[in-house]
């Protein structure tokens, strides 16, 4: 293998793992988190919207009723 190759290699392998590791801290954060979807990332025609979480990016889609269901409850 030529000098050229080997840091090629070294390179790639050192990339791949910085983003594993990225992709591994992003994980753990989000499992720690607790979501506040206030980002609304696409409403689509059936009634469904993506929402992120404002905190740790997780995103989920949920029927519009679902998000807004809490907003008037009032426990007495």
């Amino acid at each position: 293998m030529n000098p050229v190759d080997q840091f090629r290699a070294a390179f790639f392998d050192k990339v791949i793992q910085e983003e594993k590791k990225q992709e591994e801290e992003r994980r753990q954060a989000q499992a720690k988190c607790f979501h506040k979807y206030d980002l609304i990332e696409h409403t689509f025609a059936n009634g469904y919207q993506q929402r992120s979480c404002s905190k740790c990016g997780n995103g989920a889609v949920r029927k519009i009723t679902v998000w807004e269901g809490t907003k008037g409850c009032v426990i007495s």
